[in-house]
């Protein structure tokens, strides 16, 4: 790994904790690694406006890729930036209605939305501060903390320009029946389909994903593919695994998603395995 320039990292299940933060260690860690000399990114399924509010004080990084590749800011400059169109939006809110599936719509140039018509079944559907069944603590904190703080009640969807479609079912079998609907309707709709829980799915714009974002990112950089490093845990991170150079899973991810990585952490991301597996092999 002598040859490693830029080094991406995932944020759920990553380096994030369940309470949906990044620690001071991991953080402390990325700025070593900076003042070293590498470039370090993030690459999340995240909008990037929320990801100020998952971090420290001061917390810096070299470039981010939110959205699942969707948007590419470098120091608050956008570098690369899709877009789905707004018949595909209305197309996806209608089938989530439908289903009685939680949906957030993701516009880039105002905050997450969800039609005032269905205010009452969201709402409804998130009731309790335990989440049911198999759905993971962090997902459902954040979609309470959505609903209570994030969420612009609107009339109509009628912005210029959307990052992604987030859905969200305690239902396991309704939201795969769906995620599978909207990926055989992927050309027809122009869409990408991708999600970061098996209760979740995240349409975004076509053919785009972290693995297109990270070649848009490190082509403006002029740093070469062979000379990245990747971490990630979950589904949306296939794209980043199949990109990049070295890849690395998490120990705390799903056995199939493991054994798409040359190497596994052995801490999870409780216990800032990506960060510490950073520091042992980059910086000791």
């Amino acid at each position: 790994m002598n040859d490693v320039k830029a080094i991406f990292l995932d944020m759920d299940g990553t380096i994030l904790h369940k309470n949906n933060l990044v620690s001071e260690q991991s953080a402390s860690i990325i700025s070593t690694l900076r003042e070293a000399g590498y470039k370090v990114f993030l690459a999340t399924g995240r909008s990037h406006d929320e990801i100020k509010y998952l971090v420290p004080n001061n917390f810096e990084v070299d470039g981010i890729i939110s959205s699942n590749g969707t948007l590419g800011v470098v120091h608050d400059e956008i570098i690369f930036q899709h877009s789905l169109s707004l018949n595909s939006v209305n197309e996806i809110v209608r089938r989530a209605q439908e289903q009685h599936i939680y949906y957030e719509v993701f516009p880039f140039e105002a905050q997450r939305a969800i039609l005032k018509e269905d205010r009452e079944w969201t709402t409804a559907m998130l009731q309790g501060d335990v989440p049911p069944g198999n759905v993971g603590e962090s997902e459902w904190s954040s979609r309470k903390d959505a609903l209570e703080h994030k969420v612009n009640w609107v009339s109509n969807i009628d912005f210029n320009s959307f990052s992604k479609i987030y859905l969200f079912a305690t239902d396991y079998d309704a939201i795969t029946q769906l995620r599978a609907q909207l990926v055989e309707d992927q050309d027809e709709l122009q869409i990408t389909v991708s999600n970061s829980s098996r209760y979740n799915a995240e349409t975004m714009a076509y053919n785009v994903d972290k693995g297109t974002g990270i070649k848009e990112m490190i082509e403006h950089f002029g740093i070469q593919q062979h000379e990245t490093l990747v971490i990630g845990d979950s589904d949306n991170d296939r794209a980043m695994f199949a990109f990049g150079h070295y890849t690395v899973a998490m120990k705390n991810a799903r056995p199939e998603i493991q054994a798409l990585a040359q190497e596994v952490t052995s801490l999870t991301n409780e216990e800032d395995g990506a960060a510490l597996y950073l520091q042992d092999k980059f910086l000791i």
